[in-house]
């Protein structure tokens, strides 16, 4: 007797049945369908996450109804964080300081824009990033260049300069150059030389390695693509030191032992 065919690709319950019982062949598993091409919309809200108002006003000008209130929307967005960035790009120079204006231009001045809406305490208040030097010192001289570098390219850091044994009698120069990071009206953070320890090696030292430094160690916010990662490199650095610390610098040499490392 002729037996009727049984199409197996079929999808019933006569042909789930069959292939309980083993009679035909167990489904195949179903391919995942391809992933579809990115569309044009998406292609389009990636590229106006990258626009500058620039670019946005150029779209502005054929676009419809609909398109005018989105984008004019994201331009004021970036407006509004020109803005912001404007307002925080005080600076861009290193400032020379005498002594007396220690207090006013270094402690105070890093206490500006401190509000407890920040809820990151390290970002609160100015980074100032005070150098103390010795112009007549080699690696004092590569340091200044550096710093002259980083704060056009950071702006919103405050940096001054004053030489170390006018700032404190007696300083030594051996721990020249020094660079002392405040935040907040804290002193957060002292650098002390250019020591392979912190990952500097004296004169063959790179403005890319004080750059990390200084991100490291909260002075500074990184702009630039690829310096994030990097940077948490030189977090063992910052956390791995004991709290030093945290008062403004005092007169006398033989009172600022607590404030700074002498070796």
């Amino acid at each position: 007797m002729a037996r009727a065919s049984v199409d197996p690709r079929q999808d019933t319950e006569f042909h789930d049945a069959l292939r309980a019982h083993g009679i035909i062949p167990p489904k195949a598993p179903s391919r995942s369908p391809s992933p579809e091409p990115v569309g044009e919309d998406e292609e389009r809200a990636e590229r106006r996450l990258k626009a500058t108002v620039n670019d946005i006003e150029e779209e502005l000008e054929t676009a419809d109804d609909d398109e005018e209130r989105i984008l004019q929307n994201l331009r004021q967005q970036r407006l509004r964080e020109l803005a912001a960035a404007s307002s925080k790009a005080r600076f861009g120079r290193v400032y020379p300081i005498a002594r007396p204006d220690y207090t006013r231009e270094v402690t105070e001045a890093s206490k500006v824009g401190s509000t407890d809406a920040e809820k990151d305490e390290s970002r609160r208040g100015t980074g100032v990033v005070c150098y103390l030097y010795n112009p007549s010192m080699e690696t004092c001289k590569l340091m200044s260049g550096f710093l002259d570098t980083l704060a056009e390219r950071y702006p919103a850091t405050k940096f001054v300069s004053i030489i170390g044994s006018q700032c404190i009698p007696n300083y030594p120069d051996h721990n020249l150059p020094t660079l002392l990071v405040y935040r907040n009206g804290e002193l957060r953070r002292q650098i002390i030389g250019l020591r392979r320890e912190i990952g500097l090696d004296g004169m063959n030292t790179k403005l890319e390695d004080i750059e990390l430094l200084l991100i490291a160690v909260g002075a500074i916010e990184p702009i630039k693509p690829g310096l994030n990662s990097r940077s948490k490199e030189m977090k063992s650095y910052d956390s791995g030191e004991e709290e030093e610390e945290k008062t403004g610098i005092r007169g006398k040499a033989e009172d600022s032992d607590d404030d700074l490392d002498w070796d």
